[in-house]
């Protein structure tokens, strides 16, 4: 007899386009069973170098992000250029480019440190709504070392970063 699989739960809102460039999303990324891979900071240049390739690239506004031991925040848009792609029938989306993102990280993080998986299977996704403050949820990315105890301040934790203003 066949064992049934369990299904996946459904992250995403149901009928939301997330192939637009008028959305600001938070995303949050973890690492495979919680490991705290990014306390090694050649993992964490690794990140930061693809988040820095993918922006100049392109394919993302980023706007802030922060990098703990565990898991990832970013909040971030699509950019025009990403979104149509070099495809013109083929419509790029959020979750075309985490994939990918992720897809990249793996392979060189495995290559090159050995680490595999890296990654969590999904990732938490938050669109922001017109009446959400943009400055709020980036402080809340930017203070979660803050919280977590790490430092006093953010301005102190390395991986905590603004890279462009906020669309406000």
């Amino acid at each position: 007899m066949k064992k049934e699989l369990p299904q996946r739960k459904q992250t995403y809102l149901k009928g939301f386009d997330y192939s637009s460039t008028d959305h600001v999303f938070f995303i949050t990324l973890c690492t495979v069973n919680k490991r705290p891979y990014f306390s090694d900071p050649k993992i964490v240049k690794l990140i930061t170098d693809e988040l820095e390739f993918r922006q100049v690239n392109d394919e993302i506004k980023l706007y802030c992000y922060c990098i703990m031991p565990d898991h990832i925040h970013l909040l971030l848009s699509l950019t025009e250029s990403y979104i149509k792609g070099k495809e013109p029938l083929k419509v790029r989306t959020l979750q075309n480019w985490v994939s990918a993102f992720k897809r990249y990280t793996s392979r060189i993080s495995g290559q090159m440190y050995g680490i595999r998986p890296l990654w969590q299977t999904n990732f938490f996704d938050h669109v922001v709504r017109k009446d959400e403050s943009l400055i709020e949820i980036c402080s809340y990315i930017l203070n979660n070392p803050v919280r977590k105890g790490m430092v006093s301040r953010w301005e102190d934790y390395p991986y905590s970063k603004i890279v462009t203003d906020l669309p406000i």
